[in-house]
């Protein structure tokens, strides 16, 4: 049973970051399952390795429409998603040196971004997707 369910308070009224959101929300069970299985070193680098190739290719896109919609707040929300990425790869290093507090850290962390980034940071730019065409 995944942990984090989709809802439709999440949607920010576009499909494709609607459709990357839901993945993310995949991604994230994902590396539930494997905690809570207490796989191996490699399924956990496997998995976190797909997490911050998707993070990436996920906030391209959005700065992308940001840019499109001319956000004023881009700046800021950017600055958000490097720390992010930071971070995901310092709870990857964690990994990698035998850390074992780090899967559940790891999962309470992502779970709580996941929820807050896409509940308050994102929808801030929900009122200026209007104006895409």
């Amino acid at each position: 049973m995944p942990l984090i369910k989709w809802r439709d308070s999440y949607s920010v009224n576009n499909e494709k970051i609607d459709q990357e959101h839901m993945k993310l929300v995949e991604l994230i069970n994902e590396m539930f399952g494997i905690v809570k299985d207490k796989k191996g070193i490699d399924a956990v680098n496997d998995a976190m390795e797909e997490l911050i190739h998707y993070t990436e290719v996920h906030f391209s896109d959005e700065e992308a429409i940001m840019e499109k919609i001319q956000f004023p707040f881009m700046e800021e929300h950017q600055q958000k998603h490097r720390q992010l990425i930071e971070q995901i790869t310092e709870f990857k290093e964690r990994v990698n040196s035998a850390d074992e507090g780090v899967r559940p850290d790891f999962y309470k962390f992502l779970r709580g971004w996941l929820i807050n980034h896409v509940l308050e940071e994102d929808m801030k730019y929900c009122e200026y997707l209007a104006t895409m065409d």
